[in-house]
């Protein structure tokens, strides 16, 4: 982890933060790849120097104008001196008339700035260098248009103003250098860029497939090698213009199987074979460039049907990769999903919803979805209102289906709904809660039977506490009605006494129907209050409670309390101090 974090720092650091050794070789990086750039740019210009007008760099094609505009899209603009210093070391070294040195750096400034200035645009508009899109084709084409006809009027301009190219041939000067900057973007930059795009995976190569993919590019190589010969062929015609569109059908049929990669190859092998054959035929100036027009049409003719290929195979992948992982996610899921139209007929189904309702998915397409949920026989309707309202938050309505054997079961239903076309379709989701509904019903039961052993419980803690607390009013009760019959059976009753007996009795009685609505209140859920009593009644009732057995076991009973102390003296705070009494009690039997 500590690594891990590490890494990320010095991935994170500026450039002249990085460790000496790291920054050595970075520099020793840049400099190998700027004098290889700036070889093979002198390389191709020579190469490509051929037929230039006036002596200086307007020839029918330049491909070191594709190699510079390659590079600016791959490193970036920061590469633009690099590209100068390229372009000026090629305009001093291969003219073939003496030109002042201020012509040449300002005609490589103008050159240099025309490709920053179309790598900026197509950075800015978009471009994608990894040629996905048939869009990235269509923008590469249009820049380059723009930007080499700016630099072409720009350079000519310059070196007409030098003396160098009169003012007479201005205009021809920049349509020959324009279509030559344009035919070298066009054909060099997309294969430069196809040699940067990452490889993608496939499956384990098969080694049949392998060789016959590698027989068909051979064939297909040998088809342009044989248009080209067919082109140059004097045997079938004089004019060279006559069989040039032999050249679109091996380009067809390579980016009809190819794609865009092969395809800017193709263009690349056609356009050289194309020079190649020009200048072995000697042809005019004249003719190159008519030559080269028609290349411009055939070039971007297959690089956008190559584009438009590679982006359907893409696409198609993309769509096949996502298909696989819809019908996986559908296979492992334990609910039951399917798909119906606007009618609730059944389009799709996975296995879940097979195993659901005990039939296989070949006999559960075309049904009515009113079949297989039982109670309700319109069920499309109440999707669409429950979809339209929604409750979009995903949930799901109970109800009840059926199997093809006729049972029913409960299920969870949830639905979502989509514009295919115009047409509407929803998506139904089902789960079956049977396990859950006996799950809740065995909640219910358990719960139901608690409830019982907690009533039967409190009933039984309330008779155990009611005998406890009746016992004693109805054994006083009982004690003071034998005193006042033996008082009353004997010769000469005392009616003070039986007064005071019977006064007892109806005291009892009163007592232990305040312990029964004590009891009540407590088993109710009363409230507890808290408040201030006087201390004297409630020693006096402990005190009744054992006065019965006190006479009964001939003892006698006394109690004394202290001075009460008022109201102020008990919500004083504080700990008590002890000199201060609270109310005392001395009993005794």
């Amino acid at each position: 982890m500590i690594a891990g974090e590490a890494a990320e720092e010095v991935a994170r650091m500026p450039a002249w933060a990085a460790p000496v050794s790291s920054r050595v070789g970075r520099a020793w990086e840049a400099l190998a790849l700027s004098v290889g750039y700036m070889a093979l740019y002198l390389t191709l210009d020579r190469f490509s120097f051929i037929e230039a007008q006036h002596g200086i760099g307007i020839t029918p094609w330049s491909p070191s104008a594709g190699l510079a505009m390659a590079l600016l899209i791959i490193k970036g603009l920061r590469w633009s001196p690099v590209v100068f210093a390229a372009e000026l070391l090629s305009a001093a070294t291969l003219p073939e008339v003496a030109i002042p040195s201020a012509p040449i750096v300002i005609a490589a400034l103008v050159v240099t700035g025309g490709y920053a200035g179309a790598a900026a645009v197509l950075r800015c508009i978009g471009f994608e260098g990894r040629l996905h899109r048939t869009s990235d084709i269509a923008l590469l084409i249009v820049v380059t248009i723009a930007s080499s006809g700016l630099a072409a009027c720009g350079y000519v301009t310059t070196y007409a103003a030098a003396g160098v190219v009169p003012w007479s041939g201005f205009l021809d000067a920049v349509v020959h250098y324009w279509i030559g900057d344009a035919i070298g973007i066009i054909v060099l930059v997309p294969p430069l860029l196809a040699l940067t795009r990452p490889k993608e995976c496939s499956g384990p190569a098969d080694q049949n497939r392998l060789w016959l993919q590698l027989s068909e590019i051979v064939v297909q190589g040998a088809s342009i090698i044989a248009a080209l010969a067919l082109v140059f062929s004097r045997v079938v015609s004089d004019h060279p213009f006559r069989l040039f569109y032999v050249l679109f059908l091996p380009l067809i049929w390579i980016a009809v199987r190819r794609g865009l990669a092969t395809t800017s190859w193709a263009v690349f092998g056609i356009q050289v074979g194309l020079i190649a054959g020009l200048q072995l035929q000697d042809q005019s100036e004249a003719t190159l460039r008519d030559f080269q027009l028609l290349m411009f049409a055939l070039a971007t003719t297959g690089l956008m049907l190559g584009a438009v290929v590679s982006e359907r195979h893409r696409l198609s992948r993309a769509l096949a990769e996502s298909e696989s992982r819809r019908r996986t996610i559908l296979n492992t899921a334990r609910d039951g999903i399917l798909t119906i139209d606007d009618h609730g007929q059944i389009q799709s189904t996975n296995p879940a919803v097979e195993r659901l309702f005990a039939q296989p998915g070949d006999r559960l397409i075309g049904l009515d979805i009113d079949e297989l949920i039982d109670g309700a026989p319109n069920q499309l309707p109440l999707m669409s209102r429950i979809v339209s309202s929604q409750s979009a938050d995903g949930s799901a309505w109970e109800v009840n289906a059926r199997r093809a054997n006729g049972q029913v079961f409960p299920i969870a239903l949830s639905v979502g709904r989509c514009d295919l076309g115009g047409a509407e379709q929803y998506t139904l989701v089902i789960r079956d809660i049977t396990f859950r509904r006996k799950t809740e019903a065995r909640a219910r039961q358990h719960q139901a039977e608690l409830a019982h052993v907690s009533r039967v419980s409190l009933a039984g803690e309330m008779a155990g506490a009611l005998a406890h607390e009746l016992s004693q009013p109805l054994t006083a009760i009982a004690a003071y009605a034998r005193g006042c019959l033996r008082l009353l059976a004997g010769r000469a009753p005392e009616p003070a006494t039986i007064y005071e007996g019977i006064s007892e009795v109806v005291q009892q009685a009163e007592r232990a129907g305040d312990v029964l609505g004590r009891l009540r209140e407590f088993v109710r859920g009363g409230a507890w209050r808290r408040a201030f009593v006087e201390v004297g009644p409630l020693i006096d009732a402990a005190v009744s409670l054992a006065r019965i057995e006190a006479i009964q076991n001939r003892s006698a009973d006394r109690s004394r309390l202290a001075a009460r102390p008022g109201r102020s003296h008990l919500n004083r705070t504080g700990p008590a101090q002890p000199s201060e009494k609270r109310d005392r009690c001395d009993c005794g039997r």
